[in-house]
């Protein structure tokens, strides 16, 4: 039975998915990439086993309320409630996931990342079995408990409400404190997840396939014990920050629908490169590299705790060409421009798309992520007071309009600034290279003079 994930790079050698990754790497198995280990769900039974038992236990959150807390934290539905909203969540998720595979594929029109050429074959789970759907309907059991339990804490919680308590610190700052530390929670149990003694019991689902490209369908087909986790981890985050900076609500909410459409692109097809305003953020190609090699990139929000404890491996597309062998050259010949070839400067490993260094989020990120707080605080003031706010209340919003814009601009400069100097240096090349690129040409010896190499008459 194959054991993804067990070793250093189990998955690289079963797929073949990147050219000169891996060294004499077997073919591919054909249809499904592995045979089902019964330790999971098994563990997934004992999972459920232990839910159910808890819950018969535990009373509910109000007096009045007839549902266990575990079931419903807020006290306020009743089992019609919870059926009737649970009923709502199944084909909700899948028109959001119909609606970023359509402006990915229609809009956008994103290059897809789960396709090969001569060079390489993809294979992929094309096809979900049995034991793929019995855990996605498990999951939109487990996931709708989950929401429950944040919108639970997002109502009831520590959480900050009203566009007059609104500020850059319970607002855009607390936002990137909350990514950031669920991420840094999250690493370490992803880390756990990988290892030898516990993969087979709960993470060997999700990693059945090695190219995610459905979006929520290989999101979401995954233990019920790692959903719970996720859940869990998240909701630790929103306390945290409730707890160090304050959390408005417009940052929550921001957040949490964040965190799960990031999730969902995180599993699609698609390069795209959305990412939030967080220091070395992470695309969904770099997750995609997971599932491809399941020892890098643990983190999915940002990458800046892989880099840090050394488990971080960039993107590289299963279309890349094999990398050319390495030719000996000469020490007379280093400096010479051989065949008039034009030589460029190419961006360094700490530069991303357009020059910008992989430290600093897109300036765009900071925009989107000022709209999206200006829409959720004002539409979460709108709902609470029943009309519009007062003009002085927006008032609260000029500090973290001015903050984000700030830096926006910044990273824009140091994104023109390493442009220009790699424009500079390109250019330098190429005008030192002309006289190579018009070929050698030997100067006529004036008369009286030898040639070199030449031998001197008598």
């Amino acid at each position: 039975m194959l054991r993804v994930g067990q070793g250093g790079g189990s998955a690289a050698t079963q797929t073949g998915a990147t050219p000169g990754a891996a060294k004499s790497a077997p073919a591919p198995p054909r249809g499904n990439v592995f045979n089902i280990d019964a330790r999971g769900p098994f563990f997934a039974v004992l999972v459920v086993g232990a839910f159910l038992l808890t819950s018969a236990a535990s009373p509910p959150a109000r007096p009045t309320a007839t549902l266990p807390w575990t079931i419903d934290p807020t006290g306020h539905l009743g089992m019609t409630s919870c059926i009737a909203l649970y009923a709502l969540t199944v084909p909700g998720k899948e028109i959001l996931n119909a609606i970023l595979l359509f402006l990915g594929e229609k809009v956008f029109r994103m290059k897809r990342i789960d396709e090969g050429n001569e060079h390489s074959k993809v294979r992929k789970l094309e096809k979900l079995e049995a034991v793929d759907y019995s855990y996605l309907a498990l999951n939109t059991i487990v996931e709708f408990l989950g929401m429950n339990h944040i919108v639970a804490t997002l109502l009831y919680g520590p959480i900050e409400y009203g566009m007059s308590t609104f500020s850059a610190l319970n607002g855009p700052l607390a936002f990137i404190w909350v990514m950031m530390i669920n991420d840094l929670l999250y690493y370490p149990w992803h880390c756990i997840a990988h290892k030898r003694s516990f993969y087979p019991y709960c993470h060997k689902q999700h990693h059945r396939n090695f190219v995610p490209f459905r979006g929520y369908a290989d999101a979401a087909n995954q233990h019920p014990f790692e959903q719970t986790t996720g859940f869990s981890i998240f909701i630790l985050s929103l306390h945290s920050a409730s707890k160090v900076l304050g959390l408005h609500a417009g940052a929550a909410w921001v957040a949490f629908l964040s965190w799960a459409v990031l999730n969902i692109c995180n599993h699609l097809a698609f390069d795209s490169y959305i990412h939030l305003p967080l220091p070395f953020p992470a695309y969904p190609h770099d997750h995609q590299m997971h599932h491809r090699f399941p020892q890098c990139n643990y983190s999915t929000l940002t990458t800046t705790f892989d880099r840090l404890f050394g488990s971080f491996r960039p993107y590289v597309s299963f279309d890349s060409p094999p990398p050319a062998p390495a030719k000996k050259v000469d020490s007379d010949e280093k400096s010479e421009n051989h065949a008039g070839v034009e030589e460029t400067v190419k961006l360094p490993e700490w530069a991303a798309a357009g020059g910008r260094p992989e430290l600093l989020p897109a300036p765009g990120s900071f925009i989107g992520l000022l709209a999206c707080l200006v829409f959720a605080t004002v539409t979460l003031d709108i709902i609470s007071i029943g009309g519009m706010p007062e003009g002085r209340d927006f008032a609260k919003l000029v500090e973290s309009a001015i903050l984000l814009t700030t830096a926006a601009v910044l990273c824009f400069a140091v994104e023109w600034a390493s442009r220009e100097m790699l424009n500079r240096k390109n250019e330098k090349l190429r005008a030192d290279a002309k006289p190579s690129m018009a070929g050698d040409t030997v100067k006529p010896a004036m008369k009286g003079e030898a040639s070199a190499g030449a031998p001197k008459s008598d």
